[in-house]
């Protein structure tokens, strides 16, 4: 997306789109899974 919020359909077709749409993708899952395995951590030290 630009600056402006406009979506280039260029970015759709280059060769790489689907590289970097699961780039993305994982990268988030690893974000989500990092903030999971910090609340884990956080209620087991509580326990104690």
């Amino acid at each position: 997306m630009s600056d402006r919020g406009f979506h280039r359909i260029e970015a759709d077709l280059e060769d790489s789109w689907l590289e970097d749409w699961a780039g993305v993708g994982i990268a988030e899952l690893e974000a989500y899974l990092a903030k999971h395995a910090a609340f884990i951590s956080y209620l087991e030290d509580a326990k104690h």
